[in-house]
């Protein structure tokens, strides 16, 4: 990598121009070794060395720039000797997670994008929605599990625990709008000299097959009888945008605002949502959404604010911003939101704030390391009071919905989920589906995905406890009954009229 950029100084000389950055603001790609990863991981204590804070984003995006570069010219390369083949770049699923390739930056440079899932088991619907840009495919081209041990050494998780998990990656990758998922791997490599490579893997070192390669055979089953379904996919009403102008700060808060933000809407509300990223809002004009929710970014780029309410006044859509809106890309005060709100003052926040709305006060708590890392913003008129209330602001045809706290960095989930409600309720986001029975277990996850020729229901359970789920789509006015075993997942499909078609392992489904 550093030696590819090397060879292009042209190039680098250019983009330098471009981004306003000066040599001596670039590494020494030469003599400098590339920052591990604990190098760059900041946080709120990370003040021993002087470091150009505010130039992290315009490095990061020069390096998305010059990634993109090099991807195009290796698709090229590829598609000159075969034209039909489709390439892409591999992602971790640490997408989100500091300054490496995006799948909403790359998406423009492949034929599809990528995520790989592994460790982060409770952020697997997160995982796919911030993996999808809406103009390109996306597949879970990586995904198992990886190998756990006790302290002495023997094996965490028993094979069945490992298939069931496998079982749910791949259905939370149907559910999300991804065009399937690819298991790593299958044969075991037992040649390899590390512990955790050398156990994962379908097929023993003796030929056998483990109780995981049940799901491989049995998706495969499944999806073979529903091919013909996947096509022309209804997009969701509810759009999170992930604010890649505070992850690619020092202070990175858009992963754990995110994460909750998807835990809430998809697992405590049910409602899907799809991602969009603060640097891609064009398909914002194709690909209308009826609530947009930017969650707790703090830093926020003025161009992207600006087309996000350019986008609420020419559509009726409604905006709920969550945390400091003043704040610009390079985390300096601006007066950008002034003639909407009224003068505003940045705050710190305390241990226990208070939000007020819908006629409830509710408790925002900031715990540990929060209570430094976070902050909130204040109308000036409101500097006396001691909670903080929502601002709705008209826009054109639509509504800017501003919570000064940020919220979905706090320690309770609870206001988060009234205040989401609140907004859907606002935004007349209707029941994609309508759950008789189990809505209120913790740990079930469920939704219709829309297709023009009919629908698929996707449903996994994270709970230790088997439920009865009793859910009715609302369009066809058809319900469905059936038992979610505890760490299982349920799939069918169903035509335009509601008509059960394919169930995934002959699960018993019952339609009336």
């Amino acid at each position: 990598w550093a030696a590819w950029l090397q060879e292009r100084h042209g190039e680098i000389e250019a983009l330098q121009n471009h981004w306003n950055m000066t040599p001596d603001e670039l590494p020494d790609f030469q003599s400098a070794p590339l920052p591990e990863q604990s190098e760059i991981a900041f946080d709120v204590e990370d003040i021993k060395k002087l470091k150009k804070n505010t130039r992290w984003l315009d490095y990061t995006l020069f390096t998305m720039e010059i990634h993109n570069r090099w991807a195009k010219e290796l698709l090229g390369a590829i598609q000159n000797d075969a034209p039909q083949q489709l390439v892409t770049v591999g992602q971790d699923e640490a997408l989100g997670r500091g300054p490496r390739p995006s799948p909403f930056f790359y998406a423009e440079a492949v034929d599809y994008t990528t995520v790989h899932s592994w460790w982060l088991n409770d952020d697997l619907v997160w995982d796919g929605v911030f993996g999808k840009a809406p103009n390109k495919p996306n597949l879970i081209q990586e995904t198992g599990v990886m190998y756990l041990e006790n302290p002495n050494n023997t094996g965490k998780r028993s094979e069945s625990e490992i298939q069931y998990m496998l079982e749910r990656k791949y259905a939370y990758a149907f559910s999300t709008g991804s065009a399937g998922a690819v298991q790593w791997l299958w044969n075991t490599n037992y040649f390899m000299d590390n512990v955790n490579e050398s156990n994962i893997g379908a097929v023993r070192a003796d030929g056998t097959q483990k109780p995981e390669t049940l799901v491989s055979y049995e998706y495969g089953s499944f999806i073979k009888g529903i091919s013909n379904l996947f096509e022309n996919r209804e997009l969701e009403d509810v759009a999170v945008v992930f604010p890649y102008s505070n992850d690619f700060s020092n202070r990175r808060l858009a992963f754990d605002a995110t994460t909750k933000a998807v835990r809430v809407l998809t697992y405590d509300l049910k409602v899907p949502v799809r991602g969009i990223g603060e640097y891609h809002l064009d398909s914002l004009d194709e690909y209308p959404p009826k609530l947009i929710i930017v969650p707790s970014p703090h830093n926020f780029s003025d161009a992207a604010l600006d087309k996000l309410i350019e986008f609420v006044e020419n559509t009726g859509a409604v905006m709920l911003f969550t945390g400091p809106v003043g704040l610009d890309e390079y985390w300096f005060e601006s007066d950008r939101i002034e003639k909407e709100l009224g003068k505003t003052r940045l705050r710190n926040v305390v241990r226990e704030e208070v939000l007020n709305f819908n006629g409830q006060s509710y408790p925002v708590s900031y715990g540990r390391r929060r209570i430094a890392e976070v902050s909130k913003e204040v109308v000036e008129d409101d500097l006396g009071e001691g909670s903080s209330a929502l601002h709705t602001l008209k826009l054109g045809k639509g509504e800017l919905v501003w919570c000064p706290l940020p919220v979905e960095l706090n320690d309770r989930m609870d206001v988060v989920g009234a205040l989401y409600k609140e907004m859907l309720a606002k935004a007349d986001i209707g029941n994609n589906l309508v759950w008789l029975n189990g809505e209120d277990s913790p740990g079930i996850y469920g939704r219709k995905v829309v297709f023009e020729k009919g629908n698929l229901f996707v449903f996994v359970s994270e709970s230790a406890m088997d439920q009865n789920i009793v859910v009715k789509d609302p369009k066809t006015e058809r319900t469905y009954q059936f038992t979610l075993e505890k760490e299982r997942a349920v799939l069918f499909s169903t035509d335009q009229n509601g008509n059960l078609e394919e169930v995934y392992r002959n699960a018993s489904v019952t339609a009336q």
